[in-house]
């Protein structure tokens, strides 16, 4: 069923006059274009209520308003209706009796003096289904001509549908319209005989199309409104879970990072710990170095001397300055101190003033072999007469310290 609302007034030109069509309207269907059929609000709410009354029986009621032309097509405004409760529909059709039409008379008179008879409303348990073509007799002895109209509704299911004579049959309409404007005669008469209680609550006319507008305007805001509060949840929500992905990655980075670092600090202390080991090896091998260098054999140590004899002889008889100390494994066993045994075969060098006074001139041998007690600032001393070829004897033997040499280790002499 296709729905429309139009919000401004209808108008429109024709050869015969012109028609001012209701001003809020809502489409039901697709009305046909030989006939436009408008009812009421107020007189749907009335007739429904008036159908479940009798849910299990018929009721019959009779459709009042105006009915005006337009370019040879007929407009029907069904503004009113009244129920009919003592009338039913029976398998011999409906007793439309004098007496029955003078109680609507009575009522038009009354209520709607100037509306016309319009049709009429017939609610049956289990509609829709195939018409009875006895209500096509019905119709067309009491509500003859193009203006009349049937309208048949559910009394529980609330389905409804306008039927016209057509080709000499009842033939359904395919839509209307519904209307909404300020039916004071329907409220009163509603009001009057009671059957508006549930509806209106007795109220003073009160204007049913703008209540009707208002409803929709305040569901459109409350659409609207749950829209926006919609969007604001999911923007919140995408914000919530980017925040969360943000604070994964930077976790999960931190961690990467501290793997890292725990990573160096290993390699750090393995560093640390192959350097340490690496050191006490160099300080083992020279500590057993030094040992071996001080258990000096004295063959090797006459061997030595006659070689520093001759090599000072030949360079102008200049002996070499060099103590040897020969220690014997007989002298230990006695318990004699080393220092005294050093002293008993330490060799005397000349000093260079007994070289210079010897040859006249100073001649510098080109070796030299470290004595226990030498250091490089005394060996300097003993060879130069002075303080001031240490470095250069360190560079020229490669020496990193210089507080460091071995007994038995040879120098080469600037």
């Amino acid at each position: 069923m296709i729905e429309f609302v139009y919000k401004e007034k209808a108008r429109e030109d024709g050869a015969e006059r012109q028609l001012d069509l209701p001003k809020n309207v809502r489409q039901i269907g697709e009305p046909e274009e030989n006939r436009k059929i408008y009812i009421e609000d107020y007189v749907i709410t009335y007739l429904k209520r008036f159908a479940k009354e009798e849910p299990l029986g018929s009721r019959i009621a009779i459709l009042l308003g105006n009915s005006e032309r337009k370019d040879g097509i007929p407009y029907l405004f069904i503004r009113s209706a009244i129920a009919l409760k003592e009338l039913e529909y029976r398998e011999g059709g409906i007793p439309f009796t004098d007496e029955v039409w003078a109680q609507v008379y009575s009522v038009i008179k009354e209520y709607f003096p100037l509306q016309d008879i319009l049709g009429w409303f017939l609610s049956v348990p289990g509609y829709p289904m195939e018409l009875d073509p006895g209500l096509a007799r019905i119709h067309v002895n009491c509500f003859g001509g193009v203006d009349k109209v049937l309208m048949v509704a559910e009394p529980t299911d609330g389905d409804e549908d306008f039927f016209a004579y057509e080709n000499g049959r009842l033939a359904r309409q395919k839509g209307c319209y519904i209307f909404y404007e300020k039916n004071e005669a329907m409220q009163r008469f509603m009001i009057d005989t009671g059957d508006g209680e549930s509806i209106d609550g007795k109220e003073e006319f009160e204007d049913r199309a703008i209540k009707s507008f208002r409803a929709i305007v305040q569901e459109k805001k409350e659409l609207s409104g749950q829209r926006r509060v919609m969007t604001f949840l999911y923007t919140a929500s995408t914000f919530l879970v980017m925040v969360v992905l943000v604070i994964g990655i930077t976790l999960i980075n931190n961690y990467e990072k501290m793997e890292g670092l725990e990573m160096a600090l290993s390699d750090i202390s393995r560093t640390l710990e192959s350097q340490e080991t690496d050191a006490s090896e160099e300080i083992a091998d020279a500590v057993s170095s030094e040992n071996a260098g001080q258990q000096v054999n004295p063959e090797e140590t006459n061997e030595a001397d006659t070689t520093g004899e001759q090599e000072a002889t030949e360079e102008s008889e200049v002996p070499e300055a060099a103590e040897v100390t020969e220690v014997s494994e007989t002298e230990e066993g006695a318990g004699e101190e080393p220092e005294a045994a050093e002293q008993e075969t330490q060799g005397t060098p000349q000093s260079s003033e007994e070289t210079q006074e010897t040859s006249g001139e100073n001649v510098v041998p080109e070796t030299y072999t470290v004595q226990k007690g030498d250091t490089l600032l005394t060996i300097s001393r003993r060879i130069y007469g002075r303080d001031d070829q240490i470095d250069a004897i360190c560079s020229l033997n490669g020496i990193d310290d210089c507080d460091r040499i071995l007994v038995g280790q040879k120098l080469l002499l600037p």
